[in-house]
């Protein structure tokens, strides 16, 4: 469950963009490494993950750290991750352009 504390901001996303995903979206934005530009994906972009989306191999997911070490709280990954456990799997990828 995330806590609200971590929320720092609600987006409404166009429905057309959604369909086929549950109503349990987390959004992050790539950095920190957290970007994989074989999958086309740079830092600074809209990271979409569905929770109700199993894992998929081959495809992006978001994990959690479930050791509470000094590691990242949550990473990116095309497979399992030890002491991570997984969170939800990308669904949608957005990309901010500022001018």
């Amino acid at each position: 469950m995330i806590n609200e504390k971590e929320v720092t901001a609600y987006v409404t996303i166009p429905d057309c963009f959604m369909q086929g995903c549950s109503e349990d979206i987390v959004i992050f934005r790539a950095d920190g490494g957290n970007h994989f530009t074989d999958y086309g994906i740079y830092e600074g972009m809209f990271l979409i993950f569905d929770r109700k989306k199993n894992f998929k191999k081959g495809r992006l997911s978001c994990y959690t750290n479930t050791t509470g070490d000094d590691r990242p709280k949550y990473k990116v990954s095309d497979k399992d991750i030890d002491g991570y456990e997984h969170f939800g799997r990308l669904v949608l990828t957005l990309r901010n352009y500022e001018v």
